[in-house]
């Protein structure tokens, strides 16, 4: 079977999606039959993968950075070169199937954020998302969804039937392991010029991360507590100028710390660093920080909506993100409660190792073979 993976999104920004589009793809090429050709879409150098395989390239002129030019791409030259290549069965690890491409397609759905909360997303890629993303999981043959909670949303929103849908979670990259995060926590400390004690956030500065609310939340644990300074570790996103706002009018400036983008092989020695990682966001298709934070040994506070419980199940605090004194009350016991904290350190550990990527890919590969009709799918 030849299977078309279309990777131009690792181009772009690096966030979870990509992340996901990289370990995933990089596993499925590793365990995808002799029988199968995979060609992969998009710029090489940003997918080293394995030697030997029966893997092809298929590179643009020029890389698809810009939004608006991949949109065009996708949506234009590659249907032709779907057809060109023969392609067997398509798949699009990041919401989108070409509209003009007739042929069996796998799509996989990170999230529903513009549906659920549309306010908290720019108006023009919010009706992109909804307009595409609806297209494609009613055309695919198969869904995957990342959560169950993700899977939920796209037969509530578009009616797509649960036999459709496959619930196939994110895996945790080895490197996230307590032994790791300890042997690289002194050169991050150093680099980023982290306080002895802080408090953690991760993920793109923006609306449905909850920030403005976490900060308001942070300010009365203070009053409550003493507490360690809170460091807000990502990009800037859609209006992240609030969050500094918020800050100042709150009085605690100088308790908020903005490290920026952290590359990910810096991040096990910051959640190592850090004496609990707090992720309150209003929605999340899964959730990566929380169980990478688990992973190297970090307590954890997180939302206990959308699929915040599936990732961190009993292992973390988990609280209503959209009350203050809740979120006020988790944050003093994550930072002090000792007994809790241990008890947090031991099952979040446990709780990570169930996640997989070599498991995700499995998983991923079978629903393209059962959707390109492979004879061989179990």
């Amino acid at each position: 079977m030849r299977i078309g993976i279309n990777v131009h999104l690792l181009s772009t920004t690096h966030t979870g999606i990509q992340h996901y589009i990289r370990a995933l793809v990089t596993e499925l090429v590793t365990q995808a039959s002799p029988e199968h050709e995979v060609l992969l879409y998009g710029e090489r150098a940003q997918l080293p993968l394995p030697a030997g395989g029966s893997v092809q390239w298929r590179e643009s002129a020029r890389p698809l950075r810009s939004g608006t030019r991949r949109v065009l791409w996708e949506q234009t030259i590659l249907p032709r070169l779907l057809r060109r290549d023969d392609i067997h069965l398509f798949f699009s690890p990041a919401f989108i199937l070409p509209v003009l491409w007739n042929g069996a397609g796998v799509v996989t759905v990170h999230d529903l954020n513009f549906e659920v909360s549309p306010q908290t997303i720019h108006p023009v890629r919010r009706a992109y998302l909804r307009a595409i993303t609806r297209h494609s999981a009613r055309r695919a043959r198969a869904v995957i969804a990342i959560s169950g909670a993700t899977g939920a949303d796209i037969g509530r929103f578009y009616g797509v039937p649960a036999s459709k849908i496959a619930v196939i979670p994110y895996g945790l990259d080895a490197f996230f392991n307590p032994d790791n995060a300890r042997q690289v926590e002194p050169v991050v400390r150093e680099r980023y010029q982290l306080p002895e004690k802080f408090l953690l956030f991760v993920g793109t500065l923006e609306p449905r991360k909850n920030l403005l609310r976490l900060l308001e939340a942070y300010a009365l644990a203070l009053r409550q507590s003493s507490l360690p300074p809170l460091v807000l570790a990502g990009a800037p996103g859609w209006q992240h100028e609030r969050i500094r706002a918020q800050a100042r009018r709150l009085g605690i400036e100088e308790k908020i710390l903005f490290a920026g983008y952290i590359p990910r092989e810096h991040l096990p020695g910051v959640y190592a660093s850090a004496r609990a990682l707090l992720y309150p966001s209003l929605y999340e298709g899964f959730g990566l920080p929380p169980l990478e934070a688990m992973g190297c040994g970090t307590p954890v506070l997180a939302s206990n909506l959308s699929a915040m419980p599936e990732v961190v199940g009993d292992a973390g605090v988990l609280v209503d993100p959209f009350s203050v004194q809740e979120m006020a009350e988790g944050i003093v016991r994550v930072t002090w409660d000792d007994a809790l904290r241990q008890q947090m350190v031991e099952r979040g550990r446990e709780r990570a190792l169930r996640f997989r990527w070599d498991e995700s890919a499995r998983q991923t590969l079978c629903v393209i073979e059962r959707a390109g009709g492979y004879s061989d799918a179990s």
